[in-house]
């Protein structure tokens, strides 16, 4: 999460959750522990006739962001969460091109965002079909 917050000025809590790949509980949960560690603060930003919270980086946290980047952890990151994309679009699509054509379910699977809950709910619909 620091990595992330540190690529980006600013980051909101669905930012954060789109991007990593994590549930929002989970998100939320290290958000509050990052600024109980003094790692990111939480303040208001207007976006548009809206006030978001969002998350930037202290000085503390900065300092760590630039250890992790001089080792390139914040590419390995990006590079992990790619492939995780990668293999859950390649699911969908196998789940996708073997379903009959007819099944109601098809059509709630979402090809575009990731979201691997929704994907895999749809495996159990094969199985015993196929004896």
């Amino acid at each position: 999460m620091l990595v992330e917050l540190g690529n980006q000025s600013t980051q909101r809590h669905t930012d954060l959750r789109k991007e990593m790949l994590l549930s929002s509980s989970t998100i939320q949960q290290r958000l509050k522990e990052g600024k109980e560690q003094g790692l990111w603060k939480q303040t208001l930003e207007e976006r548009g006739d809206v006030a978001a919270k969002v998350y930037t980086l202290t000085a503390r946290g900065d300092a760590i962001y630039e250890k992790a980047v001089a080792v390139d952890l914040d590419q390995l990151y990006h590079s992990k969460r790619d492939l995780i994309r990668s293999i859950d679009n390649r699911e969908r699509r196998v789940i996708v091109e073997s379903s009959p054509a007819d099944a109601d379910w098809l059509a709630d699977i979402e090809m575009d965002d990731h979201d691997l809950h929704s994907v895999q709910q749809f495996l159990q619909q094969f199985g015993t079909d196929t004896q």
